[in-house]
């Protein structure tokens, strides 16, 4: 059987925090790859974003050289509105027949996901039931959003098979990274060299 973590993101703009995360629980759950997917177009933001195409060759250049890593654009070429429990079923089918066998799949989300006051939380989410029974979370904290409030939470919604991590792996957000480039700083330490590249090439600005 072939285990695979799913990262999902509007990646705008992928970071090291994005890579520092499915790095870790890919070696934690002993995962074959993580994917990183691009979301196409997400329903909670179809405004004030950059291209979908810029962000996944930004995506493609974050996992450059990273065999665990892989960038997939399987949400820019669905039609329609970017839904997590359609794109696992859709990667879930294909990546069986590649391997021809089974597949589990680990979905990787933030803690925030978990708060039942938050109302973009993963049991809102369309599909959710057939979701989650699809897939085991891998929830890591951020900021305020702790491994012990994932828990609170957990039990709050009745979700099973869940993984939860104690340690932030990262403090980074897509936001600070915007900031630095609206402000004319450096990004060097904030997202992959290749990254950097890309920026500069499409002379990404953010106002």
């Amino acid at each position: 059987m072939k285990h695979i973590g799913i990262l999902g993101g509007t990646f705008d703009i992928v970071h090291n925090g994005h890579v520092d995360v499915a790095n870790f629980v890919a070696k934690q759950l002993g995962l074959d790859k993580v994917l990183l997917v691009t979301a196409g177009k997400p329903p909670h933001k179809q405004s004030g974003v950059l291209d979908s195409e810029v962000r996944h060759e930004l995506v493609e250049g974050a996992v450059e050289g990273n065999p665990g890593l892989e960038a997939s654009r399987i949400e820019l070429d669905l039609p329609g509105l970017s839904y997590t429990y359609r794109t696992v079923m859709q990667l879930s089918e294909l990546l069986s027949e590649q391997s021809s066998g089974n597949v589990s799949i680990t979905f990787i989300l933030s803690a925030e996901y978990l708060d039942p006051a938050n109302p973009s939380n993963v049991t809102t989410w369309d599909e959710a039931d057939a979701f989650l029974a699809k897939v085991q979370l891998a929830v890591v904290p951020r900021g305020k959003y702790t491994a012990e409030l994932a828990r609170q939470w957990v039990e709050e919604l009745k979700l099973t098979n869940v993984r939860i991590f104690d340690q932030q792996i990262s403090s980074l957000s897509s936001g600070i990274v915007r900031d630095a480039i609206k402000n004319g700083l450096a990004i060097d330490d904030l997202v992959p060299p290749r990254v950097v590249e890309l920026v500069k090439k499409h002379g990404i600005i953010y106002s």
